[in-house]
């Protein structure tokens, strides 16, 4: 079809694709899909469904106007020039594909490179026929074909959150990570900066509380990370070391672990997320005794480091 035609598709090497994941029951998944063809960076970003622009939600502008309204308020919110958008039904690709569990964007590009294998781009493009009546989009043949190649490059993946808190009622952009999200989008990958991971740090230790925080401050302040102490002791869980993981960033999980082997050297921290049953327990227990003290929601934070020794 000629190089220059299919290179000519996105002449910054930059793509930026919206994909919506869509059943009966309506949305089931919003990401954002950035591609950098130069540097092999690919990063998914998760949005919520329910984010709000000037008291709307993407479903609800999506349902009542179209693709169109809702890459205009999402372009508007986040500052990203969206370059394509697709538009799956979760049952559709799961049919397609025997035993594939279609939840993420992440899903359908591993079945592409699995079935890139096959080594014509041509092919695969067109076996999608039984799929064509689930799957709406802008990218185009020659689109696809870059993309492919792309993807055959096995680039590396990475999975962020779309900047958001929980402001009155609505989850809108956090304008303070806004910056750092650009960041990360300009390069399809996460901005690894020690002042993107948000710990706080809970005194189970049974040490003053002056103590405990003058001594924790001086060994974070060090490395430059966007931390916070709770320095009264929390007597429910006294001498454990675990940290409760809310964010759902890998490479923040892996970046704080490293800095924890360096800060405490000499500690064993047990990580837990909600998929461990014990988990909710623990974390609404630390939230209402935080509360109880007049700290901020837990929510707010990337990890609850919990301090016992």
């Amino acid at each position: 079809m000629g190089f220059s035609t299919i290179a000519n598709e996105y002449p910054n090497s930059k793509v930026y694709m919206l994909s919506l994941i869509v059943d009966n029951s309506g949305i089931s998944s919003v990401e954002i899909v950035g591609m950098d063809l130069t540097t092999k960076n690919l990063v998914i970003v998760s949005v919520p469904k329910d984010l709000t622009f000037n008291g709307q939600t993407i479903s609800s502008i999506y349902q009542t106007y179209g693709i169109k309204k809702m890459e205009e308020a999402i372009e508007k919110g986040s500052g990203i020039k969206l370059t394509d958008y697709m538009i799956s039904t979760k049952s559709g690709l799961e049919n397609y594909e025997s035993g594939l569990s279609y939840n993420t964007i992440g899903d359908l590009l591993n079945n592409l490179e699995k079935n890139s294998k096959l080594g014509d781009p041509i092919s695969i493009f067109y076996a999608f026929n039984s799929f064509s009546n689930n799957f709406t989009s802008t990218i185009t043949l020659t689109k696809f074909i870059r993309l492919l190649r792309f993807i055959q490059t096995k680039p590396v993946i990475s999975t962020i959150s779309y900047p958001s808190i929980y402001l009155d009622g609505s989850i809108v952009t956090d304008e303070g990570e806004l910056k750092n999200f650009s960041m990360e989008m300009e390069n399809c990958a996460p901005f690894h900066n020690p002042f993107s991971i948000k710990p706080v740090i809970v005194n189970c230790t049974g040490e003053d509380a002056s103590i405990f925080y003058s001594d924790n401050w001086s060994k974070w302040s060090k490395n430059g990370y966007n931390f916070e102490i709770i320095p009264e002791t929390c007597d429910d869980f006294s001498g454990e070391n675990v940290v409760l993981v809310l964010s759902d960033a890998a490479w923040k999980t892996s970046a704080l672990k490293s800095a924890l082997s360096k800060i405490y050297p000499k500690v064993d921290f047990k990580f837990m997320n909600e998929d461990d049953p014990n988990f909710l327990r623990i974390y609404y227990m630390i939230s209402n005794w935080a509360a109880s003290n007049r700290y901020y929601t837990l929510g707010k934070y990337d990890f609850v480091v919990l301090l016992g020794s």
